[in-house]
């Protein structure tokens, strides 16, 4: 059962890169968000305990959560499954709601509050490594619009990204935007390789996905890995040394 309350109370989950971020909200007031940088394989371990903190400081303040909000991907496979996992726990535990917010579009959000009079030929392209040359990317305009769709991208000096960036200042930011230092010749564009996700950035797009009522089947919802897992076996193991 959904409670109703003045104004919805959201907990919101971003484990989808090495950054662990957690955040809560009510209504417009963000109240806390705690981020973890760079504890890559530690998202088990330090995400439930992060939730019971945020948790208590709503129900000191007799809140509770009315809804559950989870960076939804792209990113790294083990970090959905454990976003993912917790959030889904936790909404069955309240009985509540879940909202998935796209990784990318999150990212977006939060690297354009950085940004003072952003002009009309702004691109914003948040980038998170997967690995070698490829990224994980999406392209959104001066006022964080999509304008493509999340995909996986290898890239490449002999082409560009989007053939607007000839007329575009294009943005890169994240844990992948450091692959496009120096790659592309005669283009006027920005790297930002210390923007990292955090959970906060998701606030005003869950309210929006809140009030639209825009949820997720619990039962049947999977975070957007964007390619398939393929388990990595060490060469010994398999020639049997």
């Amino acid at each position: 059962m959904i409670q109703q309350q003045e104004a919805p109370v959201l907990l919101m989950i971003d484990t989808a890169t090495p950054v662990c971020s957690l955040a809560i909200a009510h209504g417009e007031e963000l109240i806390a968000c705690h981020t973890e940088q760079d504890r890559r394989g530690e998202h088990a371990a330090i995400a439930a305990p992060i939730a019971e903190q945020l948790i208590a400081e709503l129900e000191s303040r007799g809140l509770s959560p009315d809804a559950i909000v989870v960076s939804a991907g792209p990113g790294s496979y083990t970090g959905l499954r454990i976003g993912s996992s917790l959030a889904k726990g936790l909404c069955q535990g309240y009985g509540i709601p879940l909202i998935a917010i796209s990784t990318l579009e999150m990212m977006a959000q939060g690297y354009l509050a950085s940004i003072s009079n952003p002009t009309d030929t702004l691109r914003l392209c948040p980038m998170i490594d997967a690995r070698r040359m490829e990224v994980y990317t999406a392209t959104f305009d001066s006022k964080g619009n999509r304008l493509s769709e999340d995909k996986p991208c290898v890239l490449s000096a002999d082409t560009l990204l989007d053939d607007e960036m000839r007329s575009y200042r294009y943005h890169f930011f994240g844990s992948g935007a450091g692959k496009c230092s120096g790659l592309w010749e005669g283009i006027d564009y920005v790297v930002v390789e210390s923007f990292a996700p955090e959970a906060r950035y998701m606030h005003q797009l869950a309210l929006g996905a809140y009030e639209r009522g825009a949820f997720v089947d619990l039962a049947y919802w999977t975070p957007n890995y964007l390619k398939e897992y393929v388990a990595v076996v060490a060469q010994n193991k398999v020639l049997g040394r």
